[in-house]
C-alpha cells in the first residue's frame, strides 16, 4: 500500500513550494556562520522534484505533445517518478508512468514508485555516450510510442525555471534578503541553476553561487578546472546528484558557479548522523551531503555570513543503506 493518500491536482499543487528554512543550529554554532537548509521533504510528494514536476508536464499538456491517458516517461533517481506519479493519477483517465532508473537505486524508491502504479526499468550505470544510458533509453521508449512524452527533466528548462521563479524568491524573502551564497549538488542542475540565477539577480551579483559534488561525480573537477575536465574516481551511494556530463539545465554552469565542494561518502554519513544526533534532523545523502558542503563553504566566508543550500529529501528512504550496520560494515564505514 502507498505511503501518499490519494489528492486532487488542486491539493497537490497547494502542498507544493513555501517550504520552511531550518538553520542548522549545531553547523551554525561550530562554525560561526548561519547555515540554512531549505525542507523539500515537506512538499506535497515529500522531495523538491514537486516543483519541477509540477511546471514540467503543465508544460507538456500547453504544448499538445500528450493528452491525458497517455503515457509519460522519465529517467529519474525515484523522486521526480513519485511527483509525477502522484500527478499522473488526479487526470482523468489517469496517465500511465513509464520509469527508467538506475540499478543502484534504493529499493525503498522502487517500492513506492511501483505502488503508485508505475513499471519501472531498471538500467546499468553506463556513460551518458551508452545507448544503455537511463535517459537514452527514455527518450527512445517516447519516440516511438503515440500519446507518449519523456518529460525531459535533463534538458527541459521548464525544471530550471520552476525553481527561478518558486524556489529562489522563496528563500530571497526568508533570509530577509540576507544571504551571501548557495549551495547545492546537481542532478538535473534545475535546482542549482535556477535559484543561483534568480539570487544573482535580485542581490546585483552579491550573492554567490557554489556546486556540491559527491564521490564518483566529475562535476567538481569541471568546475575547479574551469571546463578543462571531468576527472573522477570511485562510486558514491549518493543517489540523484553528480554528473560525468552537461545537461541543458547545467549549459552555463560554468558562467554561474563561483566554484565548487566535494563531499566523501564517509563524509555525508558522518553529517547525516550527526543531524540526527545533535540537530534531530532527518536528511536523505544528497540533503547531507549539501549541509557537509555548505559548512566547508562557511568556513571560507568571513564569520555572520548566511549560507542556505537545500534538502531534497529525508532519511527515511534510506534506511537500507546507512541505517544498516551489515551495508555499512560491508562498504567500509
Amino acid at each position: 500500500m502507498s505511503e501518499y493518500p490519494k489528492v486532487t491536482r488542486e491539493e497537490f499543487i497547494k502542498g507544493v513550494g513555501n517550504t520552511p528554512l531550518i538553520k542548522i543550529e549545531s553547523l551554525s554554532k561550530e562554525t560561526g556562520r548561519e547555515i540554512y537548509t531549505k525542507a523539500e521533504f515537506l512538499n506535497s510528494g515529500k522531495s523538491i522534484k514537486d516543483r519541477a514536476a509540477i511546471y514540467l508536464l503543465n508544460n507538456a499538456l500547453s504544448k499538445g505533445l500528450i493528452r491525458p491517458g497517455g503515457t509519460l516517461v522519465e529517467a529519474t533517481a525515484g523522486n521526480t517518478g513519485v511527483a509525477l506519479a502522484l500527478l499522473a493519477r488526479t487526470y482523468d483517465p489517469p496517465f500511465k508512468i513509464r520509469l527508467y532508473v538506475p540499478e543502484s537505486l534504493v529499493q525503498a524508491k522502487i517500492d513506492i514508485l511501483e505502488s503508485l502504479g508505475a513499471t519501472v526499468i531498471k538500467c546499468p550505470l553506463v556513460p551518458s555516450d551508452d545507448p544503455e544510458f537511463f535517459n537514452t533509453q527514455a527518450v527512445n521508449y517516447a519516440q516511438k510510442n503515440d500519446n507518449c512524452v519523456h518529460v525531459n527533466q535533463m534538458d527541459n528548462l521548464e525544471n530550471r525555471k520552476a525553481h527561478f521563479e518558486t524556489t529562489g524568491p522563496e528563500i530571497w524573502k526568508q533570509t530577509g534578503g540576507k544571504i551571501d551564497a548557495f549551495i547545492v549538488g546537481c542532478g538535473t542542475g534545475g535546482t542549482f541553476s535556477g535559484v543561483s540565477s534568480y539570487l544573482k539577480e535580485i542581490s546585483n551579483g552579491k550573492v554567490k553561487a557554489f556546486i556540491a559534488d559527491r564521490e564518483g561525480s566529475g562535476l567538481h573537477s569541471y568546475i575547479q578546472s574551469k571546463g578543462d575536465n571531468w576527472d573522477h574516481e570511485g562510486e558514491s551511494f549518493v543517489e540523484g546528484v553528480g554528473k560525468l556530463s552537461l545537461t541543458g539545465n547545467l549549459n552555463d554552469v560554468l558562467s554561474i558557479a563561483d566554484g565548487s565542494f566535494r563531499a566523501l561518502d564517509i563524509d555525508v554519513i558522518i553529517t547525516l548522523y550527526r543531524l540526527l544526533d545533535e540537530d534531530h534532523l532527518s536528511v536523505g545523502a544528497s540533503g547531507a551531503m549539501n549541509i557537509f558542503c555548505a559548512k566547508q563553504l562557511a568556513l571560507t566566508l568571513p564569520k555572520g555570513s548566511v549560507v542556505v543550500t537545500s534538502t531534497a529529501d529525508s532519511g527515511e528512504r534510506y534506511a537500507g543503506k546507512v541505517f544498516n550496520k551489515e551495508w555499512l560494515v560491508e562498504k567500509g564505514h
